[in-house]
């Protein structure tokens, strides 16, 4: 028993090993890769206006392009941004729609950036790599560490944040499948090896769920108001975060909708502690950003900026990206998830299972009653965002980052519901037999997955461009 038991923990400690290996292993690419992408370019800008003006950089109206030139080393294989002399330096001339008195981008990766560039880099210009050849990456990694140490930690935080989740909701089991998922998702291998913000506003969204259930699991409200303060740096990360606000308020309703219109009930309702919490958090930590963005454009601009069609239709032209981005119809995001991943089809096949888990008694026999709030919690959150980016097309794909915990959660619990039915099932196949059976299913998903991935990482693309 004992020897047993010694195996099993060392077998443990061995796949865990692996799984730190392999998350960091194919996030280390974004140290020796270029960055010389738009938005990398403009966040490292704001960094560095950030790091000369601190908190004065929204008083005196720098937090944008203005002032801003980059340029390219002698030798060719650097390019870095400063404060030039010309208000419409040479930085805002290659970018559409960065001309307003304030940038559209949140102030946190910023902020980091620049406070790794003090710590790192301090007596440098803000540099990055622009070349991809074995030279130029060795060269120059020590001159844009500054800069890619905060995705990448942000990744890393972001891969831990959905095994916490999955382990506080159902086991450590399905916390770290769905956790593997996640480390080899194309889509966020490629936000992880790029100075972009998805990866931390993940992050936040995932912290913000964790502390947001863990409140409910334990009847502690304090547990919200730290997950309205997490909700609240996702936004400012990147203002899509503001999705999983919605995600908590359309659970409050699901769980009061078939209680009973009593006065009790209705207080219960309005005033529900966590709720309450919540949001103070969420409002304390970004309703000034929110001023701020309001007060300098108006509803009108803000939609104009943000609608593809009006506003890029040149770079259409001459730009296959925004192309690519603008054509695709509104159903794309339902098929680019399990098409990059296609173990995520799980998910798709779950959601039908649990609506109608009274009228499936195989199913429902394997759901617990606690777990089945935390599923309706999951499919919510994954709703929410998929019909947030359906109702308004033309985001890149990277926008459905912050509901990929819930749905390698979903595929995650599913993987295992199904493996103890077919284990319950038996039908003549040995337990080993299956375990191998479901390691290739899973190891030819993963292969195809970084088929796609790896050479978008490579080749620093931006979006991964399929017929939709």
């Amino acid at each position: 028993m004992k020897s047993s038991l010694s195996s099993g923990s060392k077998l443990g400690i061995a796949g865990s090993i692996l799984f730190i290996i392999i998350v960091v292993l194919f996030r280390l690419p974004i140290f020796f890769l270029s960055h010389f992408n738009n938005d990398e370019l403009i966040h490292l800008s704001l960094a560095m206006k950030i790091e000369k003006y601190g908190q004065r950089v929204f008083e005196e109206e720098q937090y944008n392009l203005f002032y801003v030139d980059r340029g390219i080393s002698p030798d060719f294989t650097l390019a870095g941004v400063w404060e030039g002399e010309n208000k419409e330096g040479l930085l805002v001339h290659g970018f559409l729609g960065e001309r307003e008195v304030l940038s559209h981008h949140p102030p946190l990766l910023p902020f980091l950036l620049s406070l790794s560039h003090k710590i790192f880099s301090n007596s440098q210009i803000y540099l990055v790599n622009i070349l991809n050849n074995l030279y130029s990456m060795l060269k120059n990694l020590a001159s844009q560490f500054y800069a890619c140490v905060i995705p990448f930690l942000s990744s890393i935080f972001f891969i831990l944040s959905v095994y916490a989740l999955g382990s506080l909701l159902f086991s450590k089991k399905i916390g770290l499948i769905s956790a593997f998922f996640l480390s080899l998702t194309p889509i966020e291998l490629i936000t992880a090896n790029k100075i972009w913000a998805d990866d931390m506003t993940a992050f936040f969204v995932t912290l913000a769920a964790i502390f947001y259930l863990y409140a409910l699991k334990n009847n502690k409200p304090f547990f919200s108001l730290l997950a309205g303060f997490s909700c609240g740096l996702s936004i400012l990360a990147k203002m899509s975060g503001i999705y999983f606000m919605f995600t908590v308020l359309l659970f409050h309703i699901f769980e009061h909708k078939n209680k009973k219109a009593t006065i009790d009930n209705i207080k219960a309702f309005l005033f529900d502690r966590n709720i309450i919490y919540f949001l103070a958090g969420t409002f304390i930590v970004s309703a000034w950003w929110f001023n701020l963005y309001y007060s300098n454009f108006s509803i009108e601009t803000v939609r104009w900026y943000f609608t593809i069609e009006e506003k890029w239709e040149s770079a259409k032209i001459w730009n296959p990206y925004f192309k690519v981005i603008s054509s695709r119809p509104w159903f794309s995001y339902f098929v680019l998830v399990p098409f990059h991943f296609p173990l995520y089809l799980l998910s798709y096949i779950f959601i039908p299972l649990f609506i109608l888990r009274n009228k499936i008694k195989v199913v429902n026999s394997f759901i617990k009653d606690k777990e089945a709030t935390y599923l309706n919690f999951l499919i919510i959150w994954m709703v929410t965002v998929f019909l947030f980016l359906t109702l308004k097309p033309g985001k890149e794909l990277r926008y459905m980052l912050i509901g990929y915990p819930a749905i390698s959660i979903l595929s995650a619990y599913y993987l295992s519901l199904f493996y103890e039915w077919l284990k319950n099932r038996g039908r003549g196949f040995s337990l080993r037999l299956q375990r191998i059976i479901f390691i290739c299913v899973i190891l030819l998903s993963l292969c195809f997955s970084l088929g796609i991935a790896m050479p978008r990482i490579l080749l620093r693309a931006d979006i991964i461009p399929i017929p939709l």
